[in-house]
């Protein structure tokens, strides 16, 4: 297979290829094979895989009715940053204490 690249995209390959010691077309083939393998875990592949595992589980119906209808994540994200008082992970970072 043949993949035309701008000049400028295929200098930084080789440059980058000649700082790992690699061909510029092996560093290309694993660049794809990682950009197509990122794409393979899209949010629907990693569900899939939790739920397989048992570590994801539908909404129990408490939690299901607790849902308010209409409301996007968005929405519910932006209502979030508007309430007082520090994050949960702010909270659990003061509780641990600095890092040694």
């Amino acid at each position: 297979m043949t993949i035309d690249v701008p000049q400028e995209i295929y200098q930084k390959l080789t440059e980058k290829a000649r700082k790992l010691g690699k061909d510029p077309q092996v560093l290309g083939c694993e660049l794809l094979e990682s950009a197509l393998a990122r794409e393979a875990a899209s949010p629907e592949v990693v569900r899939e895989v939790l739920q397989a595992r048992g570590r994801l589980r539908p909404l129990g119906d408490a939690l299901r009715r607790r849902i308010i209808p209409g409301v996007s994540l968005d929405e519910a994200r932006q209502s979030l940053k508007q309430t007082a008082g520090a994050s949960l992970s702010e909270i659990i970072v003061v509780q641990r204490g600095p890092k040694a």
